[in-house]
C-alpha cells in the first residue's frame, strides 16, 4: 500500500528566510545519498514544508534505511498518496486498520484542511468506526493514523521514523577537520556534519614518528566517516613530511607538543583558506592530554586566523567512546602506539612568552608548510 515517503524537515523550518534554501539543500543531500547507494527516486518539495519521495525503483525499506543518516531530517513516514476525496481517505484508513488487525486507533491531522481539525478528525473517525467497528482510543491506541493535508493531495501513514535531526549538509558553511583517526576527531566530524557543516578532513601523517597502525587507523576512520556523509563523496587531505619540521623546531623540548599542535592548526588554517572554509574543527577535550589543558589551549587559540571549533571540549573520554560506539566508530578507540616526538615531560601550562615563541615559529615555518600542503595527497572517499 505504501509507495512513497514523506520527509519532515527539522528545526530550521521555523525560519522563513532560510526555509526554501535549506529544503533545497536537504533534497540535494538525499538525492546524493541515494545516488551513492544506487537508489533511484523522484524528490519533490511540497508546500515548502515537506519533501515527497516517490517513483521508487527498489524496496521501500532500502530507502528508509538511508534516510536515517541524513542530517536535517526530523522524521519520515511511508505514505499513501490520495486525492482530496474524503470517501477514499476513509477507505484508505479502513484498509490500514484491517491489514494490521487494529481495534483501537487514533487519527492525527496535519496541514491545512480548510475546516476545523477537531471537527474533521471526529467526522473521519466516526466514518471509520461505522465501517470497521473499531474503537477510537485517544490515550492508548494500538496505532495512530496520520493524515497530512497538502496542496497537491493527502498523505496517509501509520508509522513515524525518527530522523537524525540537525541541519542540512552544507547549510552552515565549510569546516576543515584536524583528523587524527581516533574516535575524538571522528565523532567531532560527525557532530559538525549533523549541524549542517560540510567537512574537509585533514590527516597529518607524522611518519616515521608514528606507527604504521596509527596511519591505518586514520585511513579506516576516514572511510567510516565518509560512509555517513550525506553526499556522494568526501574530499580529504593527507599531509606528509611534517614530522621533521617539528623535530627541528628551535623550541624548548617541553613545549614540543604545543609546537606540534600549533603546526597542525597552521596546516588546517592554510587548507581552510585554500578551500574557502570558515573554520577549523578539532576533537580536543579539555584536560585530556598535556596540550589540551585550559592554559595550553589559551596559548594555542588565536595563533591562526580561522576560528577553532571544539565540539567535544567538555566531554569525558568515556562519553566520547560510548557515543562513538552507538554510531559504529568503536574500532577507532584501539591503541596504536604513541608519538615518538613527545617529550618525557610535556608542559601542562604555558603563557604569553610561549605564545610569542610559537607565533614566531609559525611565521618562520609558513613557507615550508605551504610547500608541504602543495605536495599533500587529496583523496575522495
Amino acid at each position: 500500500m505504501f509507495s512513497a515517503i514523506l520527509v519532515r524537515p527539522g528545526e530550521y523550518m521555523v525560519r522563513l528566510k532560510t526555509r526554501a534554501s535549506h529544503l533545497s539543500l536537504l533534497r540535494e543531500s538525499i538525492e546524493k545519498v541515494f545516488e551513492r547507494k544506487g537508489l533511484k527516486a523522484r524528490l519533490r518539495i511540497i508546500d515548502n514544508v515537506r519533501i515527497l519521495i516517490d517513483s521508487l525503483d527498489s524496496s521501500l525499506n532500502q530507502y528508509l534505511g538511508v534516510l536515517n543518516y541524513v542530517p536535517g531530517v526530523s522524521s519520515y513516514s511511508p505514505v499513501i498518496e490520495i486525492g482530496k476525496d474524503y470517501s477514499i481517505l476513509v477507505e484508505t484508513i479502513v484498509k490500514i486498520l484491517q491489514i494490521d488487525r487494529v481495534r483501537r486507533f487514533r487519527i492525527e491531522i496535519q496541514g491545512e484542511t480548510g475546516v476545523g481539525k477537531k471537527e474533521l478528525t471526529a467526522l473521519i473517525s466516526k466514518a471509520v468506526v461505522d465501517k470497521t467497528g473499531a474503537v477510537v482510543d485517544l490515550v492508548e491506541p494500538e496505532t495512530i493514523v496520520g493524515v497530512d493535508f497538502r496542496t497537491r493531495g493527502i498523505y496517509v501513514y501509520n508509522k513515524v521514523y525518527e530522523g537524525l535531526g540537525g541541519l542540512p549538509y552544507g547549510s552552515q558553511g565549510c569546516g576543515v577537520v584536524l583528523f587524527s583517526g581516533g574516535v575524538d576527531s571522528a565523532l567531532a566530524s560527525l557532530q559538525a556534519v549533523k549541524r549542517g557543516v560540510r567537512i574537509i578532513p585533514v590527516f597529518v601523517d607524522m611518519s616515521p614518528y608514528w606507527s604504521s597502525q596509527a596511519v591505518e587507523r586514520a585511513m579506516e576512520g576516514l572511510k567510516l566517516v565518509a560512509e555517513k556523509i550525506p553526499w556522494n563523496r568526501l574530499k580529504a587531505y593527507v599531509v606528509r613530511n611534517v614530522g621533521g619540521t617539528i623535530a627541528n623546531a628551535e623550541i624548548p623540548l617541553r613545549y614540543r607538543c604545543l609546537a606540534c599542535k600549533a603546526t597542525m592548526y597552521k596546516l588546517a588554517d592554510l587548507i581552510a583558506e585554500k578551500e574557502e572554509c570558515d573554520f577549523i574543527i578539532t576533537g580536543e577535550s579539555l584536560g585530556q592530554v598535556a596540550s589540551q589543558t585550559s592554559s595550553n589551549l589559551r596559548t594555542l587559540t588565536g595563533l591562526v586566523d580561522k576560528p577553532i571549533m571544539r565540539p567535544l571540549i567538555f566531554t569525558d573520554k568515556e562519553e566520547i567512546i560510548g557515543a562513538s560506539r552507538k554510531i559504529g566508530l568503536s574500532s577507532l578507540s584501539r591503541e596504536v602506539g604513541g608519538c615518538m616526538l613527545k617529550p618525557e615531560y610535556p608542559a601542562t601550562s604555558s603563557g604569553i612568552e610561549v605564545r610569542r615563541i610559537l607565533a614566531e615559529y609559525l611565521e618562520q615555518s609558513e613557507s615550508e608548510l605551504e610547500n608541504i600542503i602543495e605536495q599533500a595527497e587529496v583523496i575522495y572517499l
